[in-house]
């Protein structure tokens, strides 16, 4: 790309992949970019329009990218002069939007840092009453019952666990959970959950998750409760996860009702 008298020239390409929204994709690339030498502190972006034109995506798909990057504390946007480099800092917070369905690995991977994830325990066994109701399972079904650290750059972020039924997902390795995603593996299996429902609450780190987490035991912690389902309407997959508390956010937009915006409208 062609710089701009000031701005450094990037080295930036974007095949678009999967299911991952572009904005997403965009950000990744730009967020690799950033962490590379060629990415200076103090200096300024091409334009929105400059980066549309090379990437081949929208000016709203860009503005997109640059707001999330700007979030995770790697650029800074100035009214009138453009978008600047940051210089690195602490590590920055993650902000997970609660509307948006997608895996551990695609967040971090979208935010420029490498997933990683350590088993903590595996094991394949009887459905207990409560996941064959909720995964609409009979009295003889077998579970997966999967528990990983979850880390971005080596650093431990969350602790997930997840209750796959086997009739539906077939086979599942440990090995194979180390090396990819869970949702990279239902989707490869045409299982991918298209809609899920997650309870959210807070909670205080026990010893163990304190040691996991590298935090201190009554340390603050999000923890979800999810069930996700496919496409076809199949629950998927069960579980919960603790996050820490002082690198998340969770996300919620929120709009009126038609109900609401109507008598809104009349007052």
């Amino acid at each position: 790309m062609k710089a701009r008298p000031g701005v450094p020239p990037l080295d930036l390409t974007l095949e678009v992949q999967g299911h991952t929204p572009i904005y997403l994709q965009v950000s990744q690339e730009l967020a690799r970019w950033l962490k590379s030498d060629g990415a200076r502190p103090g200096t300024a972006l091409p334009s929105e329009r400059d980066l549309a034109r090379h990437l081949g995506v929208s000016r709203v798909t860009v503005r997109q990218a640059l707001s999330l990057l700007s979030t995770q504390g790697l650029l800074e946007r100035r009214r009138g002069s453009g978008t600047f480099i940051l210089p690195p800092g602490p590590p920055p917070r993650i902000e997970h939007p609660l509307g948006t369905l997608t895996s551990f690995s695609e967040d971090m991977r979208a935010r420029g840092l490498t997933p990683g994830a350590k088993i903590l325990d595996f094991a394949l066994g009887a459905a207990s009453p409560q996941e064959a109701m909720t995964l609409g399972l009979g009295a003889s079904s077998r579970v997966y019952r999967i528990r990983r650290l979850r880390t971005a750059d080596g650093a431990p972020l969350a602790v997930e666990s997840s209750v796959l039924p086997e009739e539906q997902v077939g086979q599942v390795s440990e090995e194979g959970l180390t090396d990819q995603s869970l949702y990279a593996l239902l989707a490869a299996r045409g299982l991918l959950p298209v809609r899920a429902l997650r309870h959210l609450r807070a909670v205080n780190a026990d010893r163990e998750h304190a040691s996991l987490l590298g935090v201190r035991p009554g340390a603050a912690l999000l923890m979800t409760e999810r069930v996700s389902w496919t496409a076809s309407g199949q629950p998927i997959e069960m579980g919960n996860a603790h996050y820490r508390g002082d690198r998340y956010d969770f996300l919620m937009e929120l709009l009126p009702t038609e109900a609401g915006t109507a008598a809104n409208a009349q007052t």
